[in-house]
């Protein structure tokens, strides 16, 4: 499961979300996405594709907007190729689906909308590494620039029938919004001993390995309330681990730096100072 080839610690799992319409949202995500139902209960719905989960939808009856608490900035989806984001994207196009926006991050390309309670999310592909901005230091320099959505559109392929997700989808990265930036990059720096790839004084990207990110936190949302248990928004998300060694390390950093740590068997997890839970998952 892990991101070998960037010789990273861990991968990152499904993404849980509390969503007031669980049935509405289902559809969200099914329709647009094309995403289908692995399990579902009666509060509980799992979406992804084949037998990978990517996103968990949980009922809850909290009332507050979910851009009114830090949390979730966006989860991003890593399709395997930029033929599997040109069919998306011809998809969105075609059926009107509203989108925040496109963009060329250099290292990546990506597109961005909000799920029907104002989730942020973005499907996105890698370019080859050989194309990416890698400094001496490590660091890897993003840009924001206008994608060429033309040239994807007409990349993509008629579609028969409703669009799929493609096999090989999986999360890429997941974006937080934080109270201050600089004290949350240091705060998953120490647990998670991922490194800072780039930051700005309001936003920071951080890695395991070599990867451009598989975290970032921004304080762009100004003063918001922190996360507590059951709010509207990000529940938690999973780091998936194939290492029993490197798990047992990160619960132990997480005892000496993190909130409300929680260990049973194969599973652990902890809060950060903005009441953000992350979930980490031992896979033998």
């Amino acid at each position: 499961m892990c991101d070998r080839m960037y010789q990273s610690d861990f991968e990152l799992g499904y993404v849980a979300l509390n969503v007031r319409n669980l049935d509405l949202q289902s559809q969200y995500y099914q329709q647009v996405f094309g995403l289908s139902v692995i399990h579902q209960g009666e509060s509980m719905i799992d979406l992804g594709v084949g037998k990978t989960v990517l996103v968990r939808l949980i009922k809850t009856e909290e009332t507050l907007e979910v851009a009114g608490s830090y949390g979730l900035y966006h989860l991003a989806i890593l399709l395997p190729s930029r033929e599997a984001l040109a069919q998306i994207f011809k998809h969105f196009v075609d059926h009107s689906v509203s989108l925040i926006g496109e963009s060329d991050h250099n290292y990546s390309e990506a597109i961005y909308l909000e799920d029907t309670e104002g989730n942020g999310i973005e499907i996105y592909r890698d370019r080859p590494v050989s194309e990416w901005d890698i400094r001496e230091d490590g660091r890897i320099i993003g840009t924001t620039e206008g994608m060429d959505a033309e040239g994807l559109y007409r990349l993509a392929t008629p579609l028969e029938g409703p669009y799929k997700m493609p096999e090989g989808s999986r999360m890429g990265h997941v974006h937080l919004s934080v109270r201050k930036s600089d004290i949350s990059s240091g705060f998953y720096q120490n647990v998670l001993k991922v490194q800072d790839k780039f930051s700005v004084h309001s936003a920071s990207w951080l890695a395991s390995g070599n990867y451009h990110h598989h975290l970032a936190v921004n304080e762009w949302g100004g003063q918001l309330a922190a996360r507590t248990e059951g709010m509207r928004g990000l529940a938690y998300y999973t780091v998936i681990f194939e290492d029993e060694q490197l798990y047992q390390d990160t619960i132990e950093r997480a005892k000496k730096f993190a909130k409300n740590v929680e260990v049973a068997e194969q599973e652990a997890s902890f809060t950060d100072l903005d009441g953000i839970k992350t979930r980490l998952v031992l896979n033998r």
